[in-house]
């Protein structure tokens, strides 16, 4: 005899899974087929996505050393076919930065100031922005644009990631600033040089400024002694 069923509870029912699987084959053959499709579809694109990012690399470096020889007309052409085949990659990014540089070079510089103030509107890398911006200021000192200029060279210090590179591109602000005329931000801007990144380089140079500007110079701030041992 079976042992009785609990007062309550309602038996369950077993499911033959055998006989299900029988009476829902096409169902089942046509859900593992989708899974693999798109199993493949993924792999797919994974791999597309690597082959299109290491042919990109492989292009800038080759334009990079085009450049590098001198020969910059070929560099940028090259550069614009990177951006055009490969836009979204990390190598077409870094493109748009170099390909800008040679523009501001060639003299070009209207037409970098244009397409940096696009590029930067963009989310990129911190780094990449930092030289974007640096290069913008660039342009629109070429421009004699130079409050503008001074605005996107402290953009350029707040996306750096290096603190020696946030003090040099607040020289170059306070730069842009004192050809603007305007001695009081000039001012301030080396000053914060000397604040926060005092024991840099940079510093030097923010004083000798500073001091041309007729602006109180602070002493250089001297490290503490080292404790001696004992």
């Amino acid at each position: 005899m079976s042992a009785p069923q609990p007062a309550g509870l309602v038996p369950v029912a077993r499911r033959d899974w055998g006989a299900w699987f029988k009476e829902h084959t096409r169902e089942v053959a046509f859900g593992a087929g989708a899974v693999v499709i798109l199993v493949a579809a993924g792999w797919l694109y994974v791999t597309s996505e690597a082959r299109k990012q290491a042919f990109a690399a492989q292009a800038l470096a080759q334009a990079r050393s085009d450049a590098e020889a001198g020969n910059l007309p070929l560099a940028a052409s090259d550069l614009s076919r990177i951006i055009d085949r490969y836009r979204g990659s990390t190598a077409a990014d870094e493109a748009v930065v170099l390909l800008n540089e040679i523009r501001l070079i060639q003299g070009q510089a209207a037409e970098a100031v244009r397409d940096l103030q696009s590029f930067v509107q963009k989310g990129h890398p911190k780094h990449m922005l930092a030289s974007a911006w640096s290069l913008l200021g660039g342009g629109l000192e070429d421009q004699r644009k130079y409050k503008d200029a001074a605005a996107a060279y402290r953009r350029a210090s707040e996306e750096a990631p290096h603190d020696f590179l946030k003090a040099q591109y607040l020289l170059d602000a306070g730069r842009s600033l004192a050809l603007a005329g305007d001695s009081a931000a000039s001012r301030a801007a080396y000053a914060e040089v000397i604040q926060k990144y005092g024991e840099l380089g940079q510093a030097a140079e923010a004083r000798v400024r500073l001091g041309e500007l007729g602006g109180s110079v602070p002493a250089p701030s001297e490290k503490p002694a080292a404790k001696s041992a004992g």
